[in-house]
């Protein structure tokens, strides 16, 4: 249980959380010490697990895990997930852990696991193509430009940046604690949350003093993700996609395919709109707007189709295992 859960927790800081510290890693590298990095973002971490544990009496996933009871019997199979998630990691594919790790809990779930990753993709890529389309380009087109001018970016600009990220960040908790504590008793007391917090938080302090891993290859691929000024949108947005989740529904849902969907659909935005104005101002270097949706589509679904089997082939282990 409690190398499951280490290895659950170490898994999704790498992968699911650089959705949405991606952005924020990416833009302040050369800007904001990274002291100042790792209080801010664990300072939100204590926040939010502690009080999600304090309102839900012990069980710091903010009651996300009623479909997941905890198994009778831990054996060593139940860490075949989060070691699949490290080695796809390692590929830079991002992996919904949501789906490879609480699917083998319980597989019955798959289906609906299955629907809310494909609908959130959807979702999210109109939501794209709607807020970048529509009016948000413009920002886009004059970053662009005032990267080439080499000009200062304003200092409200930081302080934006904080507000948006804290959102996203605190959002992206609720909905992805799940995957970690699944491995856990549904009641902690207080002294385990402490030494579960304190895990994750110096999983989060070794992925910013790194800068991040292979996972950041899909944000270097799209336009402007560098940029704080479009870090900050982008997190604000994802952020509004997971608030409306967490409000529709406390069943998890995987927050990859949400950040993939909204980011195809932006990038499809802003590549309609150069066209039209005639003025390049999106990243080209990494090819086509198909081959660049297409190589995150492609590692993803690799993601899915080996979370489906090992879902899928658990089970017999589970019950082998437990003999």
């Amino acid at each position: 249980m409690v190398i499951g859960f280490l290895l659950a927790a170490f898994s999704v800081v790498y992968n699911d959380s650089l959705q949405t510290l991606g952005t924020y890693i990416s833009s302040n590298r050369q800007r904001t010490p990274k002291s100042v990095q790792i209080f801010f973002v664990c300072g939100i971490t204590i926040a939010v697990l502690f009080l999600g544990w304090f309102l839900h009496q012990g069980e710091p996933a903010w009651g996300r895990l009623q479909s997941f009871p905890v198994p009778e019997t831990f054996t060593w199979a139940y860490l075949i997930p989060p070691t699949a998630v490290l080695v796809l990691t390692a590929w830079g594919a991002p992996v919904s852990t949501s789906f490879l790790v609480l699917s083998s809990f319980v597989p019955e779930n798959i289906g609906r696991l299955l629907g809310s990753s494909i609908s959130g993709y959807v979702i999210a890529f109109l939501i794209g193509i709607a807020v970048w389309g529509l009016g948000v380009w413009h920002l886009e087109r004059w970053i662009s430009q005032h990267n080439q001018d080499s000009k200062e970016i304003r200092s409200y600009w930081f302080a934006i940046q904080l507000f948006s990220t804290g959102f996203l960040w605190s959002m992206w908790l609720l909905q992805d604690m799940a995957n970690i504590f699944v491995y856990l008793p549904r009641d902690l007391n207080f002294v385990s949350m402490c030494l579960c917090t304190l895990t994750l938080c110096i999983g989060l302090c070794m992925l910013i003093l790194t800068g991040g891993g292979p996972i950041q290859g899909v944000l270097r691929s799209k336009t402007n993700t560098s940029d704080l000024r479009s870090a900050t949108v982008i997190d604000f947005v994802f952020g509004l996609c997971l608030l409306y989740e967490a409000f529709f529904s406390s069943f998890p849902l995987s927050t990859t395919w949400i950040f993939l969907g909204l980011l195809a659909g932006r990038e499809l935005a802003l590549r309609i709109r150069e066209l039209e104005q005639k003025i390049a101002f999106t990243n080209q270097m990494d090819g086509s707007l198909i081959r660049v949706i297409s190589r995150d589509l492609g590692k993803a679904s690799v993601g899915l189709i080996v979370s489906l089997l090992i879902a899928l082939g658990i089970q017999p282990l589970i019950m082998w295992s437990t003999l």
